[in-house]
Order: structure tokens, then sequence, then C-alpha cells
């Protein structure tokens, strides 16, 4: 999925901007008290890790187009271009995936294993909101630590491109 180009054509700060999108996830609360009059059987390995490669392929989708954006301009983005579009568009976009991952529920046996990804996740997501234009520097840390787990799981699509 990544583009080639030629050495030096692309400014150091879009490389974390195309880069994020990532396996995530959070829970939701459920307002009937535990009861679900829809019974399902819980999902395969197999079935989650396809749904989830292509919520990341439409997250990496809009991440790129906006870095792809940054990139069209003249010379390098300015910092306050690289927050807006971080905290208007990374930041919702690696939120609404969390939340479209974890209503696919874990695989029965590895909810640990999935949740220590959406844990990683969401702390970059942390890290992103607390200070947007450290993206210049590269991408979180937990963020790269969310990439390596999800790889391990078996995810081809979520993950630092």
């Amino acid at each position: 999925m990544s583009k080639v180009r030629a050495k030096g054509s692309i400014p150091a700060v879009a490389f974390p901007l195309v880069a994020v999108a990532l396996l995530s996830g959070c829970g939701e609360d459920d307002e009937g008290g535990g009861f679900s009059p829809v019974v399902s059987d819980p999902i395969s390995k197999v079935e989650f890790l396809r749904q989830a490669d292509e919520i990341c392929r439409s997250t990496e989708s809009q991440i790129e187009a906006a870095a792809d954006d940054l990139l069209t301009q003249e010379g390098d983005p300015a910092p306050s271009e690289v927050k807006q579009v971080a905290v208007d568009l990374v930041v919702p976009a690696l939120e609404g995936e969390v939340a479209a991952i974890s209503a696919l529920g874990a695989p029965d046996g590895d909810e640990a294993k999935v949740q220590a990804i959406l844990d990683a996740t969401e702390a970059g997501i942390t890290e992103i909101e607390a200070d947007p234009q450290a993206l210049l520097d590269g991408v979180p840390e937990s963020l790269r630590e969310a990439e390596m787990l999800a790889r391990a799981y078996g995810s081809q699509e979520c993950g630092i491109r």
C-alpha cells in the first residue's frame, strides 16, 4: 500500500501522518442491563482479521488522503497544519476504527491479545491528542507497539505503513 517516491520528495512530516493507520478498539456500554435479544456465534479469528483489516484499510486511506493534501503544497507543511490534520482527521479516524473493530468482538480465547492491541492504540490516540505536533517527530511509541501486536496476531493491514 505504500507509494514509491524519489528520495527526498516526501517531507519528513508526511510519513507519520501516512503511517498512523492501525488496529485499535474500545468497548461500548450496553444500556439494556447486560441482556441482548440478539444471540450470535462468536466471531472466528479468520473472520475477525478479515473484517479488522478491511476497517484498517479504510482508515489508512483517509489518513493517506489528508497527508497527500498536505504534500501538494509548496514546501513542508506548517506545524499548525499538521496539528489540524492530527486533531481533525487522524484522531477521529482512529477513534472510528477503534469503535468499529471493538464492535466485532474478540474471537473466543483471544480476548486478552485483542485487548492489548486496543489498549496500546488507545494510548497512542491519547498521546496524539496531548501533543498533536509531536507527529512531526514520528509515530507515538504506543502506536508502534499496537502495530507489533497486531502483526503478531495475524493482521495484514493494521499497522504503520
